[in-house]
C-alpha cells in the first residue's frame, strides 16, 4: 500500500491515460488530444502529461511522432509472446487448446460488446468488416482484419481484463493462417456479419450465439484438417 501512495504523479497520470484509451477503445493508430488538452481534461501541467505519454512510451502503449503527435501503438503494450506460447513445440495441440480457451470466453466477451458499444464503435467495428470483406473480395490476405475485427470487439466490451487476453486470440489467428490452409473464406466472411449485425442490434444473446459459431465453425476446420493428415480425429491421441 505504501509503494501505491507514493506513486509519482506522471506515474498516476499515466494509469488514467491507460485507462481513458480502453473505455474509449482506442483503435491502433488513433491520435491521442495534444499535450495542452490533455493536461486540461487531467487537470495536472502539461509537463506532467508529457512525462506520462514517455512512460506509456517506454512501455509499448503509445508511439509519439515528432512534428505528428502521440499515437496508439501497434503492440499497445503487448510483449511479443506473453503467455510463453512459443515454447509450447507441438502447434497442433496449441491451436485446439486456444480454440478451447477462446470458446470460453469470447462469446461472452461478443455479448458484452453487443451491450456496451457506442454509436461510434459500432461505426468503427463495421468499418473493419467492410474492409475485411472487400480484402477477401479482392483475393488479398485478411488475417489481418481479421484481428483487428476481434481485437476491436474486445475493446467493445470495456473489460480493462480482456486486453490481457488478445494475445491468445491474436495467436490462434496466426496460427490458423500458417496451419491450415483451407480458409473458410466466404464462411468467414458471413460469421463475422452475423456478428456485426448482433452487436448493431445491442443484442448480447445473438452476439454470444453468433461468435460461438464462428468458433465451432473454426474448430471443425482444424479437425478436418487432422483427419486429412492423420486419418484420427483424436488431437490428444498419442
Amino acid at each position: 500500500m505504501g509503494e501505491m501512495r507514493h506513486r509519482s504523479l506522471p506515474e498516476r497520470t499515466a494509469d488514467v491515460i491507460c485507462d481513458m484509451l480502453y473505455r474509449k477503445n482506442y483503435r491502433v493508430g488513433a491520435k491521442l488530444p495534444g499535450e495542452l488538452e490533455l493536461a486540461r481534461m487531467l487537470e495536472v501541467s502539461r509537463n506532467t502529461v508529457r512525462q506520462a505519454i514517455r512512460l506509456l512510451a517506454d512501455r509499448g502503449i503509445l508511439e509519439v511522432e515528432r512534428g505528428s503527435g502521440t499515437f496508439v501503438s501497434s503492440r499497445l503494450g503487448m510483449s511479443e509472446d506473453p503467455l510463453g506460447l512459443s515454447m509450447i513445440l507441438d502447434k497442433g495441440r496449441l491451436l485446439k487448446d486456444l480454440l478451447e480457451v477462446r470458446l470460453l470466453i469470447e462469446p461472452r466477451i461478443a455479448a458484452l460488446a453487443a451491450e456496451r458499444r457506442t454509436a461510434e464503435e459500432l461505426c468503427q467495428l463495421k468499418d473493419i468488416c467492410s474492409r475485411l470483406e472487400q480484402a477477401y473480395s479482392q483475393g488479398e490476405n485478411y488475417y489481418e482484419l481479421d484481428m483487428e475485427f476481434h481485437t476491436f470487439l474486445a475493446g467493445c466490451s470495456k473489460n480493462l481484463v480482456v486486453h490481457s487476453l488478445l494475445p491468445a486470440i491474436c495467436q490462434t489467428i496466426i496460427l490458423q493462417e500458417s496451419m491450415i490452409r483451407a480458409r473458410m473464406g466466404r464462411q468467414t466472411i458471413l460469421a463475422h456479419r452475423r456478428i456485426c449485425q448482433a452487436v448493431a442490434n445491442g443484442s448480447g444473446s445473438e452476439a454470444h450465439d453468433a461468435m460461438m459459431v464462428h468458433l465451432v465453425q473454426n474448430q471443425e476446420r482444424m479437425l478436418r484438417r487432422e483427419e486429412q493428415e492423420t486419418g484420427s480425429t483424436d488431437l490428444y491421441k498419442k
